[in-house]
């Protein structure tokens, strides 16, 4: 009995689900990144309840403190060495990005300054996780290495954020061109055109959730940075909330992409 139990178990639906998201490197860094801002949250929240209260907080809730605090910490070393070295990959797609063809202009010119800012995103990130966790690198002022990878960040999330209201606007006039050409199909009866016609429709309201889903991930990310470079004086709790749904947001595209 409790074999068959295991067996079943070990063979259910929810068992290879979770083996097909544990073995991608996106996967574990959305899990440590959910897990790296929903507990800064819970900080910020018992932080805030003991101001609030006036009060001096017991040793429990400062112990509660302090693990929050090493969480943060830890979740947060392990993914920037879980992407140690991903600068690479982000410097061949911007090269890739400068020399291709056709297309749009404005859609190539956002996504060359994206793979630009992430590149000096994880180049920075990669130097400090030498300095602070391997202790390969000495740096004399590791604090600018930490904004020069916010900045990075920020004109990645910038460019993300541009070229999703971009393309969300281009996909909205091509929704509106088509109920134009429906209602002339409809009045003249042509019923396989109508039929093309409704499956772009279909094929543009798909991409329009796409572009509304970036716009929205990346808004709530770029709050991160900003405060993080002092642009906004955001408090800890909105940057907290804003990783954490967007964490979220990342552990559901990549389930829904299996």
């Amino acid at each position: 009995m409790l074999m068959s139990i295991v067996a079943a178990a070990a063979n259910s639906s929810t068992t290879a689900t979770y083996m097909k998201y544990a073995s991608q490197l996106t996967g574990r860094d959305k899990a440590c990144r959910f897990t790296q801002y929903f507990a800064r949250l819970l900080a910020y929240l018992v932080t805030r309840r003991i101001s609030l209260q006036g009060t001096k907080p017991s040793a429990s809730v400062l112990d509660w403190l302090s693990t929050l605090t090493k969480i943060q910490g830890t979740m947060s070393t392990t993914r920037k060495i879980l992407r140690s070295g991903k600068f690479i990959d982000f410097f061949h797609l911007f090269v890739r990005s400068l020399h291709q063809g056709g297309g749009d202009e404005v859609e190539r010119l956002l996504n060359s300054g994206h793979k630009l800012g992430m590149f000096v995103f994880m180049l920075a990130d990669s130097v400090g996780i030498l300095h602070s966790a391997l202790g390969l690198v000495r740096l004399r002022d590791p604090q600018k290495v930490t904004r020069v990878a916010m900045r990075g960040w920020w004109l990645a999330l910038v460019c993300q954020l541009m070229s999703g209201a971009y393309q969300l606007r281009a996909l909205v006039l091509r929704e509106a061109d088509l109920n134009r050409v429906r209602r002339h199909l409809e009045k003249d009866a042509d019923v396989m055109a109508d039929r093309e016609c409704v499956v772009e429709e279909r094929a543009v309201m798909v991409k329009k959730r796409a572009a509304v889903r970036q716009v929205v991930a990346a808004a709530l990310d770029l709050t991160i940075p900003t405060a993080g470079l002092g642009l906004l004086g955001l408090n800890e709790g909105v940057v907290a909330l804003a990783g954490t749904i967007t964490s979220l947001m990342g552990v559901q595209d990549i389930l829904c992409s299996k």
